[in-house]
């Protein structure tokens, strides 16, 4: 599919970043966002209890596309996440790390699949680049073969075709390993706010944020490599979960995910059970249980039981 085609719908798109203590790297952030192919959008930056220096580092950016949101205290991704939402202006919304970069037609790619396909959630292939900016891994560029991302002309260039890949979700298997960086449509963001949990997702919310979209509206990966992912000390824990990266992966990591994959589960079964009536309305009495053992069927089904005894006053009249 081509890359770049007009289209007459021109949304505008709000772009959350969450932001705790990383000024060495948000400067290339923004000026990454400021400097995309498509110019309808606003950046929110939501500083999630950085310290002085750090918040001070923000004061830098004076541009009219940019809204910064101070909060008093480190709530966490997830929470940061729903703060910027609440003040998001736009149809469509992206989820960025403080520390990536976006390629320049990042915005335009990504809703022109949005804008010819119904699902929920649209991410890309990305690439690697390490804290000095050099390119680690993006296509067939060589790990000892380092360069600066920005000595490279046109990474994604106009003309490129792509291919896009419905992600899919099989009965039982909806869990998203997140790509770090994606665009929703804000309509299906609402259901994040039932939640019940979201201290705990303090790092590592876009794996929530990924899987309940896939799970309520499918998602789309594309080909084109139209951002690029920071691997850093702060940071390899996540690199170990998105990529696979056995140089990063270990038994506390994988022990880890376990929790995390579990967590995220039995969260979600006792949200649906919790919220039965407001789901039921939102997506029909057969949507509302199918949803519900698509998740019951990925977790160990003596846990399944507990909770569903624990909620069966909420199922009488299904």
């Amino acid at each position: 599919m081509k890359a770049v085609q007009n289209s007459i719908h021109n949304p505008k798109i709000s772009i959350i970043i969450t932001y705790y203590n990383f000024a060495k790297f948000i400067k290339d952030c923004i000026e990454s966002i400021l400097n995309q192919s498509y110019q309808n959008f606003e950046i929110i930056i939501v500083n999630d209890g950085s310290d002085d220096e750090n918040t001070n580092a923000l004061n830098d950016f004076k541009n009219e596309k940019i809204k910064i949101i101070n909060l008093k205290e480190n709530c966490g991704q997830f929470s940061a996440f729903l703060k910027g939402l609440e003040q998001a202006e736009g149809e469509f919304i992206c989820m960025v790390d403080a520390d990536d970069i976006l390629l320049p037609n990042y915005l335009k790619t990504l809703l022109f699949v949005h804008l010819n396909n119904d699902v929920a959630l649209v991410s890309s292939a990305r690439g690697e680049i390490n804290e000095n900016n050099e390119i680690i891994s993006i296509k067939k560029t060589l790990e000892n073969d380092k360069v600066n991302y920005l000595e490279i002309e046109n990474l994604f260039k106009e003309d490129e075709t792509f291919k896009i890949e419905k992600v899919k979700a099989p009965f039982g298997l909806w869990s998203w390993n997140p790509s770090t960086s994606a665009m929703f449509r804000k309509n299906t963001l609402d259901i994040l706010k039932y939640y019940p949990d979201k201290k705990f997702w303090k790092t590592g919310a876009d794996k929530v944020i990924f899987s309940f979209l896939h799970l309520l509206g499918g998602s789309i990966n594309i080909s084109a490599v139209c951002f690029l992912y920071r691997v850093h000390s702060n940071n390899n824990f996540n690199a170990s979960l998105n990529t696979g990266n056995k140089k990063y992966l270990n038994e506390d990591t994988v022990n880890k995910l376990i929790l995390w994959n579990k967590k995220l589960r039995l969260d979600t079964v006792k949200m649906f059970l919790q919220n039965k009536k407001e789901f039921i309305k939102k997506y029909n009495k057969i949507n509302y249980l199918k949803l519900l053992f698509k998740v019951i069927f990925c977790i160990n089904i003596k846990i399944c039981a507990k909770i569903i005894k624990t909620f069966a006053h909420k199922l009488i009249w299904i």
